[in-house]
C-alpha cells in the first residue's frame, strides 16, 4: 500500500458498482486502478469514468497487477467463491457483495483461503451502514428503550418501472437459481434483513417460515409473499420479517423500487426506522418512543439517503485495510447470515421450525 493509499480493482461493473466506486472516489486514501467486466465496452467505460489506469475482460489479468491491494467483487453470486478464493490467494484484500456465496461449503472454501492469505475478506452488506439503522443500533447499545425484546421488519418490492432503469440481464440473473443461488427475495434480498436482525439482537436460534411464489411483470418467479419468524439465542428476544411484492405498487426510490421499515421493541419503548432503500413513507426517518416520550429525528437531522450506506461501507473497508483490521461482515459472520437464510428456506419446505447452526469462531 504505497504512500498509505489503498489501490483497488473492481470486478464486476454493473449498476450497483456505481455506488461502490463513488464511495472509493470520495475517500482521500483510495484509488481505483483497474476494472474487470466480461463486457469490454462496459469495462472500458467504467475505467474512464473512474479514472482507472487499466481495464480487462478477465479478472485474472487484474489480479496479476502487483500494485492492486484490494478487490471489490460485485458479480452474480455463483462467481463469488471462485473470484474471492483466487483474489485471496493472490494476496489481495477482498470485499465481496452479499450474499457471500451459494452454500456453506463455498463459504468454507473462502474462509480457508483467507486463512492462507495475507489479505482480509469482508462480506459487504450495506444496510448496517445506513445512517438511521446505525443510529438505531447506537440507541440500543445506550439502553434508550431498555432491554431489547424484538425486531419487526416489513419490506416491499414494487413495479420495476419506478426504480433504476437497467438492462434486462442486470435483473434476470437474480431469478436464475444457478447464478443467484435460488430465492430472489428470501436468499438475495433477505440477506439484508437477516444481517440486520443478527446485528441488532444477536444470533438467531430457530426460524419458521411460510414462503409462497408469484410471477412478476416479466414472468420471473419470485419467492414472495413470505412471512418469517424467529427466536434469538440471547434472552427472550424474537423477530419477524414480512416480505411482499406487487407490480402495481409505486415505491418512490432513487434506486431499486424497494423499501423497508424496521421496528425495535424494548422493555421501555420502541425505535422505528421508517425508510431505507426507498422513500415510500413521508415520515421522519427515525422515531424513538421511550419512557412515555416520543422523539422524532427528521429528514434535516440525519442523513437518510440509501446511497450513504455504500459510501460509508467503502470508507470502512478502506480505513480497516489500511489499519490492518477486519471490516464487517467477517467471513465467519457472512457465512452465518447465509446459514440463517438457508434455514428459513428449509423451514418453508418442511413446514416446521428449523434450528440455525451456531457461529463457529474457530
Amino acid at each position: 500500500m504505497a504512500n498509505d493509499c489503498l489501490n483497488i480493482g473492481i470486478i464486476g461493473a454493473g449498476k450497483i458498482s456505481e455506488l461502490h466506486a463513488s464511495g472509493y472516489l470520495k475517500h482521500p486514501k483510495a484509488r481505483i486502478v483497474a476494472v474487470a467486466d466480461n463486457r469490454a465496452d462496459v469495462a472500458e467505460l467504467r475505467a474512464a469514468e473512474w479514472g482507472a489506469e487499466k481495464y480487462f475482460t478477465d479478472y485474472r489479468d487484474l489480479l496479476q497487477m502487483q500494485e492492486i491491494d484490494a478487490v471489490d467483487i460485485i458479480t452474480p453470486h455463483n462467481l463469488h467463491r471462485q473470484m474471492a478464493v483466487e483474489s485471496l490467494l493472490a494476496g489481495k484484500h477482498v470485499s465481496v457483495q452479499k450474499p457471500m456465496a451459494l452454500s456453506e461449503a463455498e463459504c468454507d472454501e473462502m474462509i480457508q483461503a483467507e486463512a492462507k492469505s495475507s489479505g482480509h475478506l469482508r462480506v459487504f452488506e450495506n444496510f448496517r451502514y445506513y445512517p438511521p439503522l446505525v443510529r438505531a443500533k447506537e440507541l440500543l447499545r445506550e439502553g434508550a428503550i431498555g432491554d431489547p425484546i424484538s425486531i419487526r421488519i416489513k419490506s416491499v418490492q414494487g413495479a420495476l418501472k419506478y426504480g433504476w432503469q437497467v438492462p434486462v440481464d442486470t435483473l434476470s440473473w437474480r431469478f436464475d437459481d444457478a447464478q443467484s443461488g435460488g430465492g430472489r427475495v428470501v436468499f438475495d434480498y433477505g440477506y439484508h434483513a437477516f444481517a440486520i436482525a443478527v446485528h441488532m439482537l444477536g444470533p438467531i436460534e430457530q426460524v419458521f417460515a411460510w414462503i409462497r411464489e408469484s410471477k412478476n411483470e416479466k414472468g420471473w418467479v419470485r419467492d414472495a409473499p413470505a412471512n418469517i419468524s424467529w427466536v434469538h439465542s440471547e434472552g427472550n428476544r424474537q423477530g419477524s420479517w414480512e416480505a411482499m411484492a406487487s407490480d402495481e405498487m409505486v415505491v418512490k426510490s432513487d434506486y431499486w423500487s424497494e423499501d423497508e421499515w424496521f421496528e425495535l421493541s424494548g422493555t421501555r419503548g420502541f425505535i422505528w426506522v421508517n425508510r431505507c432503500t426507498g422513500k415510500a413513507l413521508e415520515m421522519p426517518p427515525l422515531v424513538i418512543y421511550a419512557d412515555g416520550k416520543r422523539t422524532e429525528v427528521g429528514l434535516d437531522q440525519i442523513e437518510w439517503d440509501w446511497g450513504a450506506s455504500f459510501r460509508d461501507g467503502m470508507f470502512d473497508f478502506v480505513d480497516s485495510m489500511l489499519a490492518g483490521n477486519h471490516a464487517p461482515l467477517s467471513a465467519v459472520d457472512g457465512k452465518y447470515v447465509l446459514q440463517v437464510a438457508r434455514a428459513v428456506q428449509k423451514s418453508s419446505q418442511v413446514n416446521s421450525p428449523v434450528t440455525v447452526a451456531s457461529i463457529d469462531k474457530s
